[in-house]
């Protein structure tokens, strides 16, 4: 590359022509660089608009929004979840089928429930295709 920018010495520059003259590999590797080098310099980068970077801000409000308000969801759900559990705990009074069912029943959808609501969490956090808008 340094021949190729110009800023080898003039020694350096004879050298390096001198070696090129023998070595068929560096001289296919010389040609690659400058059609790199060609197709490189006529990619033109575009800067983001102002349009852009508003989206891009909301969009980031947004998700910290959307992720604060399932966190508050959460806890306010386990708070009330151990209220009602507590009280029912107090209350129970004498044990039946009928309550043990209800117990069994009510903390098989409880497991359930979080086993979802983990999974999903994980499979958003490795989502590689989550960011695509369709």
């Amino acid at each position: 590359m340094r021949y190729l920018d110009g800023e080898m010495t003039e020694a350096e520059r004879t050298g390096f022509e001198k070696h090129l003259e023998d070595c068929d590999q560096c001289r296919r590797a010389l040609e690659e660089m400058r059609a790199l080098r060609c197709l490189t310099g006529s990619v033109a980068m575009k800067d983001p608009t102002d349009r852009f970077w508003e989206d891009y801000w909301k969009s980031v409000y947004r998700r910290i929004e959307r992720k604060t308000a399932w966190i508050m969801i959460v806890i306010g759900a386990v708070m009330l979840l151990v209220y009602e559990m507590s009280r029912f705990v107090r209350f129970f009074g004498e044990i039946t089928v009928e309550k043990t069912a209800a117990v069994i029943l009510g903390v098989g959808f409880a497991l359930l429930l979080v086993s979802v609501i983990r999974e999903r969490a994980h499979q958003y956090k490795t989502d590689r295709y989550k960011d695509i808008q369709r």
